[in-house]
């Protein structure tokens, strides 16, 4: 009988750790920014290629590869990215970027003449012509612009089978870990926006 109380209360004891575990683990998980991938809409209709549909996929998966948090609805997402174009070269670039609202934040990218390329923007906040994360928030609004490079070198996921240069999947692989690298920075900020 002893051993049998013993059982139990050790039993207990795990399954309150495993629940202790669970609940930090979903804490963790709601602190940090979850992200809201689109096209964009042009008078409610939603501006689709299949070029850019294509590349809304390649950033999605890029991103559930790099342990961002993705929501499935604008409004349940505390950052929407848009998926504006996808292109090659340096003349194609300076286009897209120079085509961006002034109130986009937008670096200068040094990119080679035949190398690929996707850009997005993120925004935080209520931003005309997007679609919010904020039906009702903040009158604020934040936009940058960022843009995936085929050439980087750098791989940001870890599969057994590494994204062959300049391709689609290596520009998205780059603009991934820019992006996670911009939430992680920027997630004090963005909490504050809910």
């Amino acid at each position: 009988m002893r051993a049998f109380s013993t059982a139990i209360r050790y039993g207990l004891v795990a399954a309150l750790v495993v629940f202790v575990a669970v609940g930090a683990a979903r804490a963790q998980e709601a602190s940090r920014p979850a992200v809201f991938i689109t096209l964009p809409v042009v008078e409610g209709f939603t501006d689709a290629t299949h070029a850019l549909v294509e590349t809304q996929r390649l950033v999605r998966e890029a991103l559930i590869a790099s342990d961002v948090r993705v929501a499935t609805a604008a409004q349940d997402a505390d950052v929407v990215i848009t998926v504006l174009n996808r292109g090659r070269g340096d003349v194609e670039l300076t286009s897209a970027l120079h085509a961006l609202d002034d109130n986009v934040y937008a670096t200068p990218v040094a990119i080679a003449t035949t190398e690929r390329y996707i850009e997005v923007t993120v925004s935080v906040g209520l931003c005309a012509g997007v679609v919010s994360a904020y039906p009702t928030g903040p009158l604020t609004c934040y936009r940058r612009a960022f843009v995936g490079l085929g050439l980087s070198g750098r791989d940001l996921r870890q599969p057994a089978k590494k994204p062959l240069s300049n391709s689609w999947e290596a520009c998205a692989d780059a603009l991934a870990r820019d992006v996670r690298a911009w939430l992680s920075e920027n997630a004090v900020r963005i909490r504050a926006f809910r």
